[in-house]
C-alpha cells in the first residue's frame, strides 16, 4: 500500500493546486487522476505538424492580472516568461444564420435609463436575471446580456447568484491585464504537477474511501490502494459525495444537493485559408444548439485557425454537432482538419448556496479532510484556487513530523 502525507482525488486546478501548497511546505502530496491526464479544464489540446505547433483550448481559456493566487503559483512555477498577451478581437453574437455585432443588439434608450442602477443597486440575495434585468434593462437581459451570461459557465445562468459570478479584486499592475501562454493553459497545470514532492498518477479512478487506522485509505478502480494521514476531494460535488457517503454521510447529503451541468464541447483545427470570418474572440448565439463558441484567433497563427463550441447538454450525437460546426463555419468536412472532442462538468448554483457552503465547511472543521473546487465562493480558475489555499491553512503535520523538518508551514 502506497503512503503519503495527503492523497488528492482529481488532478484539475484545484487539485494541483492544494497538491502545489502542500509540496512547498515539505508534504508528500499524491494525486489520482482518473483521465489520462491530468489538468481537468486546463486542456489545451495540442497538434504537431511538422514544424507548426498550434494548440485550441478545451476548457478555461483566460486568465487575468486579477488572479493573485493563481499569479503566484507561475511565478514560483517559473514559467512568467511563457505568459504571452491576447490579441483584442471582438466577441460576436450569432443569429438567423449570420454574424452580428454585439452592439447591434441592444437598445440603448432602455440601457441608458436601468444603467445607473449599477452604482447603487446589490447584488446579494439577487439571481444573475433579477440583478442583472435591472441593471441593463429587461428587454437587453433577455435579448443579447442573457445569453452573454449564459457563455461563462456554458449553462442557463439565470438562477446563479449574481455574487458568483462575477467579482472585483485587485488587480497586479505588472503582468498583462488578460493573457495565455505560449503552449495554452495547459501550460500551468504541467508546471504544477512537475513539482518536486508532488506524484501524479493519471488513470486512478477512485473507487472508495475508507478510514483504516485513523488513516485513509483510497481503493481505486483497479485495486490499487492509498493511503494517507489527510484526504483531498478535488472532484465535482456528486462525485466527492458518492466516495465520502460511507465516511461522513452527513457531508454527503450536502454534497448531493449541489447538481453538475454538463457541457459537451467539440473542438476542430482548420487551415487559416479555410475560413473566411473575420477574426473573433468568441461567437454567443441566443437558442442555438450551442452556448459559445471559443475562438484561438485571440492568440493568432500563420497557418491554422481553431474554434472550440460549447454545445448544450442534450447535444450528444457527433454527427450532429458536426453538421453545426460546419454550417456556422461555414466549411465542409473535408476542411476540418482534426476534431476533438470533451466532457466538462461544472456546478449549477442557486440562490442560498453560500448558506449550504457555510454548512459543508461546519461539518469539516476537526477533520483531516479537505474539499476544494469549484462550487465554493465560484466558478472561476482563481476561485478554484483560493479554495485550496484556504483548505491548506487546515492541514497540519503530527508535531514529530514537523519538529523533523517535514512541516514548515
Amino acid at each position: 500500500m502506497d503512503k503519503s502525507d495527503i492523497v488528492i482525488i482529481g488532478g484539475g486546478i484545484s487539485g494541483l493546486s492544494l497538491a502545489f501548497y502542500c509540496a512547498r511546505s515539505g508534504f508528500r502530496a499524491l494525486v489520482l487522476e482518473k483521465e489520462n491526464r491530468a489538468g481537468g479544464c486546463f486542456h489545451s489540446h495540442r497538434i504537431e505538424d511538422g514544424d507548426n505547433r498550434f494548440w485550441i483550448e478545451l476548457g478555461a481559456h483566460t486568465c487575468y492580472n486579477s488572479y493573485r493566487n493563481l499569479l503566484d503559483i507561475i511565478d514560483e512555477c517559473r514559467i512568467t516568461g511563457q505568459m504571452t498577451g491576447r490579441a483584442r478581437v471582438p466577441y460576436r453574437m450569432y443569429a438567423d444564420n449570420r454574424i452580428h455585432s454585439v452592439f447591434s443588439r441592444i437598445n440603448y434608450p432602455e440601457l441608458l435609463t436601468s444603467l445607473p442602477r449599477l452604482f447603487f443597486q446589490e447584488k446579494t440575495g439577487h439571481s444573475v436575471a433579477s440583478y442583472y434585468s435591472r441593471v441593463v434593462g429587461e428587454q437587453n437581459y433577455r435579448n443579447t446580456f442573457r445569453h452573454f451570461f449564459n457563455a461563462v459557465p456554458s449553462q442557463e445562468a439565470g438562477e446563479f447568484p449574481a455574487d458568483m459570478l462575477f467579482k472585483k479584486r485587485a488587480r497586479r499592475k505588472d503582468v498583462l491585464k488578460s493573457f495565455t501562454f505560449t503552449g495554452g493553459l495547459q501550460t500551468v497545470t504541467d508546471a504544477i504537477a512537475a513539482n518536486k514532492g508532488i506524484q501524479v498518477l493519471t488513470e486512478k479512478q477512485a473507487d472508495s474511501v475508507s478510514l483504516v487506522n485513523d488513516h485513509y485509505c483510497v481503493v481505486t478502480k483497479d485495486g490499487s490502494q492509498y493511503e494517507a494521514r489527510y484526504l483531498a476531494m478535488a472532484t465535482p460535488a456528486h462525485v466527492s459525495a458518492r466516495l465520502l457517503q460511507s465516511v461522513y454521510p452527513d457531508l454527503a447529503q450536502q454534497l448531493f444537493t449541489i447538481l453538475p451541468a454538463r457541457i459537451n464541447t467539440t473542438g476542430v483545427i482548420l487551415k487559416k485559408m479555410s475560413v473566411a470570418h473575420k477574426p473573433v474572440a468568441g461567437i454567443v448565439s441566443p437558442d442555438d444548439l450551442f452556448y459559445s463558441i471559443v475562438s484561438r484567433d485571440t492568440v493568432p497563427d500563420k497557418n491554422y485557425r481553431g474554434f472550440t463550441f460549447h454545445f448544450k447538454p442534450d447535444i450528444h450525437d457527433y454527427a450532429v454537432r458536426m453538421k453545426r460546426i460546419e454550417e456556422v463555419l461555414g466549411v465542409n468536412s473535408a476542411q476540418i482538419e482534426y476534431s476533438v472532442l470533451k466532457l466538462n462538468l461544472l456546478p449549477a448554483p442557486r440562490l442560498g448556496h453560500q448558506q449550504l457552503v457555510d454548512g459543508i465547511d461546519a461539518l469539516l472543521a476537526n477533520r483531516r479532510l479537505l474539499l476544494t473546487g469549484n462550487y465554493f465562493a465560484g466558478i472561476s480558475i482563481e476561485d478554484c484556487v483560493s479554495r485550496s489555499l484556504s483548505e491548506f491553512s487546515r492541514l497540519r503535520l503530527p508535531d514529530s513530523e514537523a519538529t523533523a523538518g517535514r512541516y514548515n508551514g
